[in-house]
């Protein structure tokens, strides 16, 4: 079992201002959140030299990648490149548009099944995160790309299994996930106009069942922390939290018989 640390969670947005946090977060493994404004040249250069797990491709990607295959595949490739430069082992893609009614899943397919021999060429493993969408629930989004995709992961996030109350119909996918993002939820989604991310306690969630559930169903992979906090030491908070609470999740109060609220 992997814990991690998204580079999100820093109170920074540019790479030369994210990267002096790292050596302050008390995390064995990082994931590197690429925003969409950064200029992808200078990112292998300015985070070398950590421990990375994982590279969370641009979010813009997904766009691309429907409105222009070709392009959007050059997006994902460059992505590759970092995370391979970076000594990441798996690249998280936002593969398609949540706002995008007429997905076509099948050319998604194609699409993703033909940038997996460039990733495996760089040692690399793609994981697809299940995202919200408007018009295909999450676990029809997992069950027909875990019958379509040749390779890749899945990533699943906490907020969104929880607001659509489909964590056990996702782990029925279990063998495939190898990633879990890690942040609270309280029931809004959008406050003031603006999209909420609270980190772990900050929210609603009760945690322990949720642990415990994603445990029994054979999932060992990794926890990655992946919410806002304010400083350096809210996060290595979050991280002792994160790693105590993945210790004991199999503790008694979480045996099987045990409520589950999800």
């Amino acid at each position: 079992m992997i814990v991690s640390c998204s580079t999100c969670c820093i109170p920074r947005r540019e790479p030369e201002t994210v990267e002096p946090f790292l050596s302050h977060l008390d995390t064995d493994h990082f994931e590197l959140f690429l925003f969409n404004a950064w200029n992808k040249k200078e990112v292998s250069t300015i985070f070398n030299g950590y421990p990375f797990f994982s590279v969370h491709g641009s979010k813009h990607s997904c766009i691309i990648l429907e409105e222009d295959p070709d392009k959007g595949k050059d997006l994902v490739i460059q992505d590759i490149d970092i995370a391979h430069r970076v000594g990441a082992t798996t690249l998280v893609l936002h593969a398609y548009n949540s706002l995008n009614e007429s997905l076509d899943l099948r050319r998604l397919v194609s699409l993703l099944n033909s940038l997996e021999y460039y990733a495996e060429g760089c040692s690399l493993t793609l994981s697809i995160e299940l995202i919200p969408h408007i018009a295909i629930e999450i676990p029809y989004a997992a069950s027909f790309l875990h019958r379509n995709l040749e390779s890749p992961f899945f990533t699943i996030d906490l907020e969104y299994t929880s607001k659509y109350n489909c964590l056990d119909e996702v782990l029925t996918f279990s063998s495939r996930i190898n990633n879990v993002h890690v942040r609270d939820y309280d029931g809004q989604w959008i406050l003031d106009g603006k999209r909420r991310y609270l980190k772990p306690l900050d929210g609603t969630l009760d945690f322990p069942p949720i642990f415990s559930t994603i445990s029994k169903s054979g999932y060992e992979g990794a926890y990655t922390l992946e919410a806002p906090h304010d400083t350096p030491e809210e996060i290595n908070a979050s991280l002792q939290w994160l790693r105590t609470s993945l210790r004991t999740r199999t503790s008694p109060q979480n045996s099987p018989g045990s409520s589950s609220h999800h």
